[in-house]
């Protein structure tokens, strides 16, 4: 299983758009890509402005086939990312659970 980790710095006071498009992006995951097994979006604590995203995908194949979707593209690249100061990813290995 592989486990993407992206950290969404969120440009001050456009906390609730991105939230709103990933809110849009997550059924359209769940409906259309079956090696996504896992799409959450957590806020952290100390930071309003930080997103983390916990992805888990059966193989590299499918975390490929994520970024090419439509609603991808859409979503993520032309909605939430001018949203972004940065955005940050780690790619892992899922060993045990």
């Amino acid at each position: 299983m592989i486990v993407l980790i992206a950290k969404y710095h969120v440009k001050p006071g456009n906390v609730a758009a991105v939230l709103g498009h990933l809110r849009e992006m997550s059924p359209k995951v769940a409906a259309s890509e079956p090696g996504c097994r896992q799409y959450q979006v957590a806020q952290s604590n100390d930071n309003e402005n930080l997103l983390v995203l916990v992805e888990h995908y059966v193989d590299e194949a499918a975390l490929a086939a994520h970024r090419e979707m439509p609603h991808f593209k859409d979503i993520i690249e032309g909605k939430v990312v001018p949203l972004l100061d940065k955005r940050e990813r780690e790619i892992l290995t899922l060993q045990i659970g």
